[in-house]
């Protein structure tokens, strides 16, 4: 008998289409019995979605835009009140292809005999957001070493220049892992038993909305549990974020170049407190390599003549490093 899961899902402004899309595909999923959309004050009409599922999808109607963070918050509440025995997180522009749910299902069952229900979690495998997993970066270096800052560390250096050359270029037919372990992960294709959500509890509503996803996946990992990419789970992104790699050339480009002051300030303040708060090990290091971050996004601004956008951005690493968190009124959602 397939697995009960129920799908949680965040939408927000006029996005049915995509909405309509990721359920429709969802259900034709044997895994997944039920659907619980949570509605950031969405303009879409969402009672079309009751009408063509009305036994199996739940939409939960908030009178504002809360963000991401208490958006998913409040779904993951709801799906452990109605008795999901498996909850599956997905953004509203994500959708699974075909086989995918039921290999999530396959590899959590096959962790959690070893390792136990509460404490693995797996991820659908978005290539565009595990872009240097895609790549085929070794595991060692597709992910930020600790008291890393905005991903930045001194001692991962040698190996970005060496990946710039023809002879340290990787190659995605290196790609041939199906599990991948992570450190922290996306809400976009997280797919747990009750008993993991019931452990590590909701996300932080206070983060608003970027990196709120990190911390909250942070907890798993930093309580002795694991996330596994499974890399023959592949889900399809219906639209593209503002900040995945392929869109600019490094990170501080992204920051000071992206046309949206509402998701840089939020994305740098979040992730200035995570670095500082949650991934630093060692003080001096974590300060050494935000050191050499600043000074090169100051660099940059420089060279693109983005002064304002950087004076944004101090602020926002400023409000994080001194945990002023919450919804900022000069950046409405």
């Amino acid at each position: 008998m397939p697995a009960t899961t129920t799908l949680v899902t965040l939408t927000y402004g006029d996005r049915l289409h995509y909405l309509q899309a990721l359920i429709e595909r969802s259900l034709s999923c044997a895994e997944i019995a039920q659907v619980i959309v949570v509605s950031n004050a969405s303009r879409s009409d969402l009672g079309q979605l009751l009408l063509r599922w009305p036994n199996q999808v739940t939409v939960i109607d908030l009178p504002a835009n809360t963000g991401s963070a208490n958006g998913y918050a409040v779904g993951i509440a709801a799906a452990l009140e109605a008795g999901a025995e498996y909850i599956w997180l997905m953004d509203d522009d994500n959708a699974p292809t075909p086989g995918a749910v039921e290999q999530l299902h396959q590899r959590l069952a096959e962790c959690a005999r070893k390792l136990g229900r509460a404490q693995v979690a797996v991820l659908g495998f978005r290539p565009t957001h595990q872009a240097d997993i895609a790549a085929g970066v070794p595991r060692r270096h597709a992910f930020p070493h600790r008291s890393s800052c905005f991903g930045f560390h001194i001692a991962q250096l040698p190996y970005k220049l060496w990946r710039r050359t023809p002879w340290g270029k990787p190659h995605a037919e290196a790609l041939h892992h199906s599990l991948v372990k992570l450190p922290f992960a996306t809400y976009g294709g997280l797919l747990g038993h009750r008993a993991m959500y019931e452990n590590i509890g909701l996300p932080r509503a206070d983060m608003v909305l970027y990196a709120d996803d990190t911390e909250y996946t942070r907890r798993i990992t930093a309580s002795g549990g694991h996330i596994f990419l499974v890399t023959d789970a592949l889900l399809e992104d219906l639209e593209h974020s503002w900040n995945i790699k392929a869109r600019t050339n490094n990170i501080y480009e992204t920051f000071l170049m992206g046309d949206s002051d509402m998701r840089a300030y939020y994305t740098a303040r979040n992730q200035a407190w995570f670095d500082k708060f949650v991934w630093a090990r060692w003080g001096w290091l974590y300060h050494l390599n935000r050191a050499v971050f600043m000074t090169l996004l100051r660099l940059v601004a420089l060279r693109r003549g983005t002064h304002q956008r950087l004076a944004l951005l101090q602020q926002a690493i400023a409000d994080g490093e001194s945990g002023r968190l919450g919804l900022n009124k000069s950046f409405p959602l």
